[in-house]
């Protein structure tokens, strides 16, 4: 009965453990986007051996070393306002290690000149995590317009 009863709490533990990294994640994703309307990379989010990503403008993968990643962020002229809906997360791996999530992003993007470029962003995105220590780090993103409406759409 004891072994049962220390069974049933290491079960209760680990599942309130995934719960813990599937919310941090959600929360994770959420500032992303604050942050990226804001021209503000969290250094700290980034793997640190670079990021694979497909934008939707339909490029081909590309792998963004950190610094990369954060010029891309705070040097674009353009405004970007999205907002993360629907957001799903799914942890992975033998350690619980790995992170895989999906969810829409909609809002607009604006040029320099706060010229409209898309007034109706909304795309598919899907990403991977790696946990490092305590904290999650993004390995891929990947965008796709979504029927309907529109991926970035540059001249």
């Amino acid at each position: 009965m004891k072994k049962r009863m220390i069974f049933a709490i290491g079960i209760l533990f680990i599942n309130n453990l995934m719960a813990g990294d599937k919310e941090d994640l959600i929360e994770q994703i959420k500032q992303q986007w604050i942050d990226f309307s804001n021209k503000k990379a969290n250094m700290a989010t980034i793997n640190p051996d670079g990021s694979w990503q497909a934008t939707s403008q339909g490029g081909l993968w590309q792998l963004l070393s950190p610094e990369a990643s954060k010029a891309q962020i705070e040097g674009s002229p353009n405004t970007f306002n999205f907002s993360p809906r629907h957001i799903e997360v799914t942890i992975l791996g033998k350690s619980k290690d790995v992170a895989f999530a999906n969810y829409y992003l909609v809002g607009t993007i604006n040029g320099p000149d706060d010229k409209p470029i898309a007034t109706n962003y909304r795309t598919r995105a899907s990403a991977t995590f790696l946990k490092k220590g305590s904290k999650w780090v993004s390995i891929g993103q990947h965008f796709s317009p979504l029927y309907g409406g529109s991926g970035v759409i540059f001249d």
